[in-house]
């Protein structure tokens, strides 16, 4: 699974446009930019977005900063001229005709425009639900809307100003026979008022007024068609999918699938006979990897295939996947065995899953070689037909781009990256769901389909460029990975796997890194949410040298979140429970694990004593988070609780998502603490 964090650098990875934007309005000059800004003063306090004057230019603090002297050559800053108008904000006037408005319910990604209260803006990244307003450093105003009012409608002539159209749905994926409310109040006229408001359903009916209802009869896509018209004849159209899905039964019982790494069995001695099986509806091995020439191999190790490691899958039985010849008597682990247990437990689902962060090596070469799409898709079916597997779960990290590179602090290896690769990781999905489909069908003794799942980033701007509404149709469910958003990648100290944002967060993106944003994305390009697993880690990271903070900055108290750190590398992030650093280490260091933290820990893993008086626990009932903190040593350590669990798994009880995945169940404590917690409340 993903050690990638989703924030990779401590620079800001998504550099404003606002000034070429400003500068193709036609705004005004340097000169009148500067006036509106104070001048930099070394002794304040600026945060991200704030503005200043320094040496004849307009700078904009990446993060909160102080003391840091704008400069090229300074992260903290970035030069904006030439620039006109304030915070986030040009000034002229620009035509708005064709600019749909801003609606809440809907995702935009960096580049996109809405017209707003008369103003023309331009999301800076993915966003949803967070108002355009100078003060969100998300929006960049452009300037006021001159000529027409946004929404692709017609002026009515005379200088009046076009309205705005925009609706809710009360269901964005209802069932046939499922009443949906359509309102469009929030649609506006800026010099009169809205006259009339016309419907088109996108199954032929049609329906008049502010706030209507329709019930869809089939399940299927359907375009709904809002035109307002204004009292001086001016319109606007806007447009919204509603996917009404098919009447389905069950039992409404969550997924909860659990990761079972295979280095499990080494010092933590988890094997997959100690999973708790009553508490999780799949388990996914991991990992298997991908070779240059499409071929499906166990892990690596001393340059050849892991058979050792690799047993609790093969459990000595070459069957049909193994070409090597025979193995070995000794590679026989008995009902321990990963697919051992797969034979005795008809009710949880075992999957093999492929890739990893570590393991992604060759992926693109397959996905974009249609005969090593091929190679891989009949070792697929191999490989669930020789260990009695009940499907397939794919890893890549990550199709474009964004993994693992011998560059990075957190990989010895690089994960090829090619032009193209998002589209071809569609063609590798349809090559093995085929092959597992025509395999299914063809065996006497299967009564159902093979499951084909994927693991994808969190972070939109990896996965924006998969095509998600074919994946969405191809693949049973994804697991959103909603983990790793801060560690010593980070400028400040933080939650590592949110549930919602913390307003008080310095670092970067707080409103989009949480899970609740990660799964509205997906949920926005067109997934059901039922297909959306939720990803919760049995691990915590850490921060060594944390310092308390100035003032009111973050908390503005000494507990340890959104704080300064000191050091580099493992001086940044204390040991955790498994150091890595040094040659061929492939994570980050300050990874514990709560086999540790909330455990009794193993000999030799420098296991923490939360209990003792050194630490104090906290929990964000904000953020959904929890954290310790030993302020004498500077370690904070962002981490799940029972608690944290609890809560999580409350509000994802409760909302249309399909589950939760974990990463994973060896890093539990001996006694089940987390698995249990997690379990009872998300199905009880």
């Amino acid at each position: 699974m993903s050690r990638q964090p989703i924030e990779r650098t401590r620079r800001n990875i998504l550099r404003t446009t606002s000034a070429l934007l400003a500068a193709a309005a036609g705004t005004g000059a340097t000169v009148a930019a500067q006036s509106q800004y104070p001048a930099w003063d070394a002794s304040t306090a600026y945060s991200g977005g704030d503005r200043v004057t320094h040496n004849g230019s307009v700078w904009e603090a990446e993060w909160w900063t102080k003391g840091t002297e704008p400069a090229e050559s300074a992260d903290a800053w970035t030069k904006t001229d030439p620039a006109s108008g304030g915070g986030n904000e040009s000034s002229g006037t620009t035509d708005c005709s064709s600019v749909s408005a801003y609606d809440s319910g809907t995702a935009y990604s960096g580049g996109d425009q809405v017209t707003y209260e008369g103003s023309l803006w331009s999301a800076e990244w993915w966003t949803k639900g967070t108002a355009p307003a100078t003060s969100e450093n998300v929006w960049t105003k452009q300037g006021d809307c001159g000529s027409g009012g946004g929404g692709g409608g017609g002026g009515g002539g005379g200088g009046n100003t076009a309205p705005s159209a925009t609706f809710t749905a009360s269901e964005s994926f209802p069932t046939p026979g499922t009443s949906v409310t359509f309102d469009a109040s929030g649609s506006s006229d800026a010099d009169g008022s809205i006259g009339s408001y016309e419907w088109k359903f996108g199954d032929g009916a049609t329906a008049t007024g502010q706030s209507v209802s329709h019930t869809y009869n089939s399940a299927g896509e359907y375009t709904v068609t809002l035109t307002v018209t204004d009292d001086a004849g001016a319109s606007a159209t806007f447009t919204r999918t509603v996917n009404v899905q098919s009447n389905s039964g069950g039992s409404g019982k969550k997924r909860v699938i659990a990761y079972w790494r295979q280095w499990a069995q080494y010092q933590r001695e988890y094997t997959p006979d100690m999973i708790p099986y009553d508490k999780v509806t799949d388990v996914q091995y991991a990992f298997l990897r991908p070779e240059k020439d499409g071929s499906l191999e166990f892990l690596h190790a001393n340059g050849g295939q892991d058979f050792y490691g690799s047993r609790f899958m093969h459990n000595g039985n070459e069957g049909s996947f193994l070409k090597q010849g025979a193995v070995e008597d000794w590679q026989n682990v008995g009902d321990k065995a990963f697919s051992a247990q797969a034979q005795m437990r008809d009710n949880t689902n075992f999957i093999a899953s492929v890739g990893g962060w570590g393991d992604s090596e060759y992926f693109s070469y397959v996905a974009q070689d249609p005969d090593k799409r091929k190679i891989f898709a009949q070792d697929c079916v191999e490989l669930v037909e020789s260990y009695g597997l009940d499907g397939i779960d794919l890893d890549w990290e990550y199709p474009g781009g964004g993994g693992c590179t011998s560059a990075s602090p957190v990989c010895d290896i690089d994960n090829v990256s090619q032009p193209g690769d998002q589209k071809a990781f569609t063609k590798l999905v349809k090559a093995v769901r085929d092959a597992l489909d025509e395999a299914a069908a063809n065996d006497p003794n299967r009564s159902e389909p093979y499951v084909l799942s994927a693991a994808m980033s969190a972070n939109p701007e990896i996965v924006k460029g998969l095509e998600h509404g074919k994946l969405s149709n191809l693949l049973d469910y994804t697991s959103v990975m909603t983990f790793d958003y801060r560690g010593i990648f980070s400028q400040y100290t933080g939650h590592q796997s949110p549930l919602k944002a913390n307003p008080n967060s310095p670092n970067k993106n707080p409103s989009e890194f949480n899970a609740s944003s990660a799964l509205s994305w997906y949920e926005a390009q067109g997934w059901n949410p039922a297909q959306l697993n939720m990803a919760v880690p049995f691990y915590g990271r850490s921060w060594s040298g944390v310092k308390p903070p100035k003032g009111d900055f973050g908390n503005g108290t000494d507990d340890g979140l959104f704080q300064e750190y000191t050091g580099e590398g493992k001086d940044a992030s204390g040991d955790g429970s498994y150091p890595t650093f040094g040659d061929g280490g492939t994570n980050l260091g300050g990874i514990w694990e709560a086999f540790d933290l909330i455990g009794n820990g193993r000999t030799g893993s420098n296991p923490v004593d939360l209990g003792s008086s050194d630490w104090t626990t906290y929990y964000d009932d904000v953020a959904v988070s929890s954290w310790s903190y030993n302020p004498s040593k500077g370690l904070m350590i962002s981490h799940p609780t029972q608690k944290s669990i609890r809560k999580k798994m409350e509000w994802l009880s409760s909302s249309s998502y399909g589950g939760t995945m974990l990463w994973a169940i060896g890093g539990d404590t001996k006694d089940g603490k987390l698995i249990t917690t997690l379990w009872n409340t998300l199905n009880r």
